[in-house]
Formats: C-alpha cells, sequence, structure tokens
C-alpha cells in the first residue's frame, strides 16, 4: 500500500506532462494552416516587383538570391519542420498533409524557380527578361499551385469548424 502511495503522484505527473506536451487544436491549425500562408504571400508576380523596386532605389539589404533565402525559403523551411513535427491524428491528418503538400511545393518551387530569377536580377538582366521569366514561372505552375491551395483552404475550412477555430478566408 505504501508503494502505491509513492507511485501516484508519479503517475499524476508522467499523465500531465504528457497531456500538456500534446498540441492543441489551435496549435496545430496554426502550424499548418496559418504557416501555408507563407507560401501565398510569396507566390505572387508583385513579389519581384517589389525586389526590382529595392533594387532600383538600392534598399535591397542583400542579393536578390540572399533576401529570398532569407524572407521566403527559411521561414517555409522551419514551418514545415514545426508541421511534421505534429502527431498525425486521426482528425489532424488531412489538415497536416494537405498543408505540406502546399508548403513542400512551394518550398521546391522557391529554391528553383525563385532562386533562378533572382539570380538574373542580381547578374543585371533587363526587367524585360526577368518579367517574362517571371510570366513563363506563373503561367507553368500556377494550376497546380492553385489547386493545392484550394485543397489545403477547404481542409483547414473543415478543421476550423469542427474545432470551433475562427478561420476566414480572404
Amino acid at each position: 500500500m505504501k508503494y502505491q502511495m509513492k507511485l501516484r503522484p508519479l503517475l499524476l505527473l508522467s499523465l500531465l506532462f504528457l497531456a500538456c506536451s500534446s498540441p492543441t487544436k489551435e496549435q496545430i491549425f496554426q502550424r499548418t494552416a496559418l504557416n501555408a500562408n507563407l507560401v501565398s504571400t510569396a507566390y505572387r508576380p508583385i513579389y519581384f516587383t517589389e525586389i526590382l523596386e529595392l533594387k532600383s532605389k538600392n534598399n535591397l539589404p542583400s542579393t536578390a538570391k540572399e533576401y529570398i533565402n532569407s524572407r521566403t525559403i527559411a521561414p517555409l523551411h522551419e514551418a514545415i519542420e514545426k508541421a511534421k513535427e505534429l502527431k498525425q491524428t486521426q482528425d489532424a491528418q488531412e489538415l497536416i498533409s494537405a498543408s505540406l503538400d502546399y508548403m513542400v511545393s512551394g518550398k521546391r518551387l522557391f529554391e528553383k524557380d525563385y532562386l533562378r530569377i533572382a539570380e538574373m536580377i542580381d547578374s543585371g538582366k533587363s526587367p524585360e527578361e526577368v518579367k517574362i521569366a517571371i510570366d513563363q514561372l506563373f503561367t507553368t505552375t500556377e494550376t497546380e499551385m492553385l489547386n493545392k491551395q484550394n485543397r489545403m483552404v477547404s481542409v483547414a475550412t473543415v478543421f476550423a469548424k469542427e474545432h470551433r477555430i475562427n478561420y476566414v478566408v480572404r
């Protein structure tokens, strides 16, 4: 009996630790759907217009390539890692999967195509050449990225509604 009394606090402490270490539904939502906004924010032609404008005014703090790496790719990489760390529970699995699909696709596109265009900017290619590359990029990738985004938003909307999370798509 004494032995059981000594184990009870340890058991309760263990259960408390396990309960507190699992992310809440809101945290799952933040690490998936809301962090996917990192892709939506950068995946637009005006992103490059802003870089070109900064460069023309000598306000680009580094090279275009470094700018994209630090402002877009690095935060997205961190968001992907946080989403991958989430436990794949039955109700969160689809949200995690859809968000990761969208974020990983965005990261792959940024690492390959955005950095290629950044190199064009850094090497002094004309704004017309850069614009052609940007237009080609969005012509070839827009449908796939929009489909992944729509799937993620759809799944996120259902998850938010089921768990009473305030989520408005704009």
